[in-house]
């Protein structure tokens, strides 16, 4: 299923295990987000930049994309419909 996804480099990889979860892939879900943790990102559609005001966490800035989203060993990966 095609939606919205927002993605971020994770500024606090550091401190999830091994430092290996770089980035920060979010989903808005009803009236909030959800956010997934992946080891690498591989994009495979057109992206955009964008700044968001997030709950709690303020003023954030982020590559965005319309596509279908899916985790493979770590990885996620962004691909068209």
């Amino acid at each position: 299923m095609r939606e919205f996804i927002r993605y971020r480099y994770n500024t606090m990889s550091g401190e999830t295990p091994g430092g290996e979860w770089k980035w920060r892939v979010i989903f808005e879900r009803g009236a909030g987000y959800e956010e997934v943790l992946v080891k690498h990102l591989v994009v495979n559609v057109p992206s955009f930049s964008r700044d968001d005001e997030m709950p709690v966490v303020g003023r954030k800035y982020h590559m965005a994309c319309h596509g279908a989203f899916r985790v493979e060993n770590g990885v996620g990966i962004i691909d068209p419909e």
